[in-house]
C-alpha cells in the first residue's frame, strides 16, 4: 500500500513537470489554471505522506482540506468555461451551498481531524458531475465529437470525470456494504489515478501538437 502512495506522489509529479513544460501551448486559454490544481494534488500527495512522521497522527486533515480546496477549484473552473447565464448562476450558487455544508460538517458531522469527510466529498462530487454535465451540453452542441477530442479542455474534463464519478460510489459502497481490503481499496484508487493523470497528459499533448503544427504552417 504504501508502494502505491508513494507511485502516486511521483506519477503525480512527471505529470506536473509535463504540463510545465508545454505551459506555453495552453497559457492564453482558460487550462492555464488547471497546471496550479496540479501542484496543490502534487504538494497534498508529498505532504501527506510525512505528515504522520512530522505530527504523529494520520493525515486526515491534509486530505480533508484537499478535497474542499480541490473541488472548490473544478467547480470554479467550470464555470468559467460555461456561456450559459443560467447554468453559471448554478454552479456559483453550488459553490455557495458547498461551502455551506463543508462547515457544517466540520463542526456538527465527521471529525475533521480524525476522519475522512465523505459526506462533504460525496456532496461536492455531485454538484462537480452536474457542472460537468453543463459543460458537455454546451460542448457538444457547438462542436463535432472530432473536434472536441482536439481540446485540451476535454481531456482534462475526461480525466476529472472518470476520476470523480467511479471513486464516488466505490467509496460509499466499500464503507456501506462491501469489506473491501485495504490493498484492494488502494489499487483502486491508484489505477483511477493513473487513468485521470493519463488524460491529463493527453490533454497537454493536445495542446503541444496543435501549437508546433501552427508553427511549422
Amino acid at each position: 500500500m504504501e508502494q502505491l502512495r508513494f507511485l502516486s506522489e511521483y506519477l503525480a509529479l512527471a505529470v506536473f513537470v509535463y504540463g510545465c513544460y508545454t505551459y506555453s501551448s495552453y497559457a492564453n486559454t482558460k487550462a492555464k489554471y488547471f497546471i496550479y490544481s496540479i501542484l496543490y494534488a502534487v504538494v497534498t500527495e508529498f505532504f501527506g505522506g510525512y505528515y504522520y512522521k512530522l505530527f504523529g497522527m494520520k493525515n486526515y486533515p491534509v486530505f480533508n482540506t484537499y478535497t474542499i480546496v480541490q473541488l472548490t477549484f473544478f467547480l470554479w473552473w467550470f464555470r468559467l468555461m460555461l456561456n450559459s447565464k443560467n447554468r453559471r448562476k448554478i454552479v456559483f450558487l453550488f459553490i455557495i451551498l458547498y461551502w455551506i455544508f463543508s462547515i457544517w460538517n466540520i463542526i456538527f458531522g465527521q471529525d475533521f481531524l480524525l476522519a475522512f469527510q465523505s459526506y462533504t466529498y460525496g456532496v461536492g462530487t455531485v454538484f462537480l458531475l452536474i457542472t460537468i454535465c453543463f459543460y458537455f451540453v454546451e460542448t457538444f452542441s457547438r462542436d463535432s465529437m472530432l473536434r472536441i477530442t482536439d481540446s485540451t479542455i476535454f481531456w482534462f474534463t475526461l480525466g476529472i470525470l472518470l476520476f470523480y464519478a467511479t471513486y464516488m460510489p466505490f467509496m460509499f459502497a466499500s464503507k456501506l456494504f462491501l469489506n473491501v481490503d485495504k490493498w484492494i481499496y488502494s489499487l483502486v484508487l491508484f489505477s483511477l489515478n493513473i487513468i485521470m493523470y493519463s488524460c491529463y497528459t493527453i490533454g497537454f499533448y493536445k495542446s503541444y501538437k496543435k501549437m508546433k503544427n501552427s508553427e511549422s504552417i
